[in-house]
């Protein structure tokens, strides 16, 4: 039988009535014209157009077919051999089992149990025809309709839970299209059905399939898993890391975590009640990256008893400097302040600064590429639109900026707002440029920044004390942050977002033009928070889930801990598969199943493929080959040169 799987295409096939419209519409009308001064000109036989005629209707038969080709290929026919005929009067029955094999279905015995619940099942069930649907994140295999059980049987022995979550919505409209239209449908769901899974994105099912439930519980008992660890430098060479677990049991338990690396091992107790979170912390010694495990004792779910990261020494943060140089020295000068500030190292240090400093005319893409931040003291207002623009794809990469204003203040500012960087407008200059006065003093420092917690108590006092004699006056935009500001509420620092990275514009420079800043002590934590507020330490290690490893060259099967391309990547099972939330299938899950039906009772769907026992023959390429010969033809047709020659008339002597 012939089916379609895009069959709206076949509505395009009207578009074959319009040439052959045009064709009749157009078409040359003889008119006869008489001329007396041609009287005494002999009658001459003109010449027949038949030859032409003729071709003209095979280039419009030619392009006719072209087109029904392409329009019927891009319907995508397919030639489905029919299975064993019904008997009149009876309706052919149809069984399909959507298997849940998500990490989940690993806890305790409940596999086990659900492959025997299905074995049972088919052997209770009169069914024509069996077919099967195995899905985790996405559809991992299927088996058609068939009449024999013999492949169910060995499909059932090959299978095993996998390391991913579940995602039911794509299986289940797979499931649903195996179904004849005409047939006596079954529908098997079987699955611990997590809310976590079950509640989202579930596809609609026609009232005429029948929904039955297999719900293979595994036994109640103790289940404590994993949910995530972090490790934090804390100093030079040492580390903090902290396990995350949850308790997903009805009663209190008291864990073992256990540390395994190269080092040895660490093991701490911890209490948690019952449905909740509990931390376990350790301090390592850490003079290189190190793969290592979290561990918990096995339970019920001993997948998520596991989790794989890396433990690495504090970080090293590049900084680039490109300074004006001889446009503007006094500010190459400052420069030294804030970089001698960076370089300042000491055993409480958890990060490590490497300054280099480079002329403006570095300022390119291939140089930004190397720094985790670059910071521009006075030369923004020297940079070109292009060179804007390499700021601006660094600043989308999740990298972090600092411009300083300079000499030619007015114009960075403005390039500033023209760029669509900064939405507060520039007002001028707030101070005296040439003789101190009357010191402006910063007020106030927003309380979601980091340099909320690193100046609090004592240390903001130093830092409010600071004298401003001069900043650049804004009239600011609530598009922008406000990490710090002025005792009159001028911006004094702004943050301003740029796709995933932040560009920091202090209205000040650190010069001692400016302000007494660079000599005061507060100075040094300013500047190192500052540029560390926008960097992000774990940006070279990535944790990510087994179903979203593909991001890596190699599929990853289980959870493991690697370092690839210069990355440390800890692939985990996803917690959410440890979570003991049921929905209730009685209740909630034929509501949603039948919220958004894939097909109406009763009648056959368009972009489903009946199945069949025998092979499925696709049509596309053929008639996408008679398309190409039917471009061919017409090619040769239109190349063939026109041998009709024009009309002679003949003169003759008047009698």
């Amino acid at each position: 039988m012939l089916s379609f799987g895009n069959s709206l295409f076949l509505f395009a096939l009207a578009g074959l009535a319009v040439p052959i419209l045009l064709h009749l519409i157009n078409r040359e009308l003889a008119v006869n014209l008489k001329f007396p001064s041609i009287r005494f000109i002999n009658r001459s036989q003109l010449p027949r157009r038949e030859k032409r005629k003729l071709r003209d209707l095979l280039l419009l038969l030619l392009r006719l077919f072209l087109f029904a080709a392409v329009v019927l290929a891009f319907a995508k026919p397919v030639w489905i051999e029919p299975l064993a005929s019904v008997p009149e009067g009876t309706t052919l029955r149809q069984t399909v089992y959507l298997v849940d094999a998500s990490s989940s279905m690993a806890r305790g015995n409940q596999w086990q149990e659900a492959l025997a619940a299905v074995r049972k099942d088919i052997a209770d069930t009169d069914s024509d025809q069996v077919g099967m649907v195995v899905y985790a994140d996405r559809v991992l295999s299927q088996l058609p309709l068939s009449e024999d059980s013999d492949p169910v049987e060995n499909f059932l022995q090959e299978l095993e839970p996998s390391f991913t979550a579940g995602s039911p919505g794509p299986a289940i409209e797979t499931a649903v299209r195996l179904f004849r239209p005409d047939s006596d449908k079954r529908l098997v769901l079987v699955s611990d059905f997590q809310e976590t899974d079950w509640q989202r994105d579930l596809p609609g099912v026609s009232e005429d399939v029948e929904l039955v439930f297999l719900t293979p519980r595994a036994n109640d008992a103790v289940n404590v898993g994993i949910v995530n660890v972090n490790t934090v430098p804390v100093g030079k060479n040492r580390a903090r890391v902290l396990v995350t677990v949850r308790n997903n049991s009805s009663e209190s338990q008291t864990v073992s975590i256990t540390l395994n690396g190269e080092f040895g091992s660490e093991e701490k107790m911890v209490n948690l009640p019952a449905g909740q979170l509990g931390n376990a912390t350790f301090t390592l010694d850490v003079e290189e990256p190190r793969a290592m495990t979290a561990n918990l004792r096995a339970d019920i779910y001993n997948r998520d008893n596991v989790w794989h990261f890396w433990v690495a020494p504090h970080p090293v943060v590049r900084v680039i400097a490109f300074l004006p140089n001889l446009d503007e020295p006094q500010a190459v000068n400052a420069f030294y302040f804030l970089q001698t500030a960076l370089e300042v190292e000491s055993e409480s240090d958890w990060v490590r600064f490497e300054v280099m400093a480079l002329d403006r005319g570095f300022f390119e893409e291939s140089v930004l590429v190397d720094a985790d931040v670059i910071v521009i003291p006075a030369a923004a207002a020297y940079l070109k639109d292009y060179q804007w623009e390499d700021l601006i794809t660094y600043l989308d990469q999740g990298r972090t900026a600092i411009v300083l204003p300079g000499e030619r203040f007015p114009k960075q500012f403005r390039a500033l707002e023209r760029h669509g960087i900064m939405n507060s407008r520039f007002l001028g200059l707030a101070g005296n440029t040439n003789e101190r006065q009357t010191p402006y003093h910063l007020s106030s420092i927003n309380p979601s920044s980091r340099l909320a917690q690193t100046f609090a108590d004592a240390a903001a006092k130093d830092l409010f004390l600071v004298n401003v004699y001069r900043y650049v006056r804004l009239q600011p935009s609530s598009e922008d942050t406000i990490l710090m500001a002025f005792e009159n509420g001028d911006p004094a620092i702004l943050a301003l977002s740029v796709g995933q990275g932040t560009l920091y514009a202090p209205t000040f420079a650190f010069d001692p033009s400016w302000t007494d800043l660079p000599l005061r002590n507060s100075f040094l934590p300013l500047v190192r928070e500052l540029v560390q507020e926008g960097f992000d330490t774990n940006r070279l290690r990535q944790q990510i889930f087994v179903e979203e490893a593909s991001q890596l060259a190699e599929p990853i099967l289980a959870p493991t801990s690697l370092e690839a391309d210069g990355k440390y990547w800890e692939i985990n099972v996803n917690p959410s598969e440890s979570v003991s939330g049921h929905v209730d299938t009685e209740q909630w899950l034929p509501a949603l199943l039948s919220q958004k039906p894939l097909y109406a009772k009763g009648t056959a769907t368009t972009h489903a493929f009946p199945s069949g026992s025998g092979s499925q023959k696709d049509l596309w390429p053929w008639l996408l080959m008679i398309a190409l010969l039917c471009l061919l033809l017409e090619s040769l047709l239109t190349g063939i040169k026109d041998t009709v020659q024009p009309s002679v008339l003949q003169k003759t002597d008047p009698v």
